[in-house]
């Protein structure tokens, strides 16, 4: 019985309102996600974004409900947005990445659904164990009781929402740090063998006309001393 009740939990925790992503937006691209929202039990949709890699870290952000505007951001490498719910339908988040021409931007982000508790678990489970007729009974047989079960889990389920979300966060953080250092190295590495270029090129020119001055028939050469002899 145990174990039934263990995998009753274990299925309760794997439906909520609860979404990440991390997708690619190619330069010059526009690119939305939906996200259907049809049970009036959700009341509000909070989303959080954040550029981990390409360009500067930064994009523009949109929160559409058909033709209708609910956030818009620009040039923004991170954003958090609490929505409320005010009717059913398809809620569209946009990236906009029109603005580059050639670096592409991974976004990472989440969406979260809550009911009017503010509660992310949308599984109803004192409904679950009406229907066995008699689970209340041999629950009550173990000490435990449908509303005490359920508020356990809830409980539960909070805390592994809170431990989720807080190593997506790290995750995302690490994944943006990385591409940071990485693009340094880049910028580094590139200004130095350019710098290492020009002074060897620089250094050869000085070399050559060294020689040329103690060339006759250098033409370099000629023109220098003929410079020379004019002062």
């Amino acid at each position: 019985m145990r174990a039934l009740l263990l995998l009753f939990l274990l299925v309760a925790l794997t439906i909520c309102g609860e979404y990440d992503f991390t997708v690619e937006v190619p330069p010059g691209k526009f690119q939305c996600y939906f996200q259907a929202v049809t049970d009036s039990k959700y009341k509000s949709i909070e989303v959080d974004y954040q550029v981990i890699d390409g360009g500067d870290l930064n994009i523009n952000f949109m929160v559409l409900l058909g033709a209708e505007v609910l956030v818009q951001e620009n040039m923004k490498t991170d954003g958090s947005h609490k929505i409320e719910v005010k009717q059913p339908g398809d809620y569209q988040f946009c990236f906009d990445n029109a603005f580059s021409y050639q670096a592409r931007k991974v976004v990472f982000f989440e969406i979260f659904l809550y009911d009017a508790a503010g509660n992310l678990d949308d599984f109803d489970y004192a409904r679950a164990g009406l229907q066995d007729a008699n689970l209340k009974k041999r629950m009550e047989d173990l000490g435990v009781t449908v509303e005490v079960f359920q508020s356990s889990a809830t409980r539960i389920k909070n805390n592994f929402n809170k431990v989720e979300y807080h190593q997506a966060v790290l995750r995302a953080h690490e994944a943006r740090d990385r591409a940071i250092m990485n693009a340094n190295l880049d910028r580094v590495t590139f200004w130095s063998i350019l710098n290492a270029l020009v002074l060897m090129f620089v250094a050869g020119i000085q070399v050559y006309m060294i020689r040329s001055l103690f060339e006759e028939n250098s033409k370099i050469g000629q023109f220098l001393r003929k410079g020379t002899h004019q002062d």
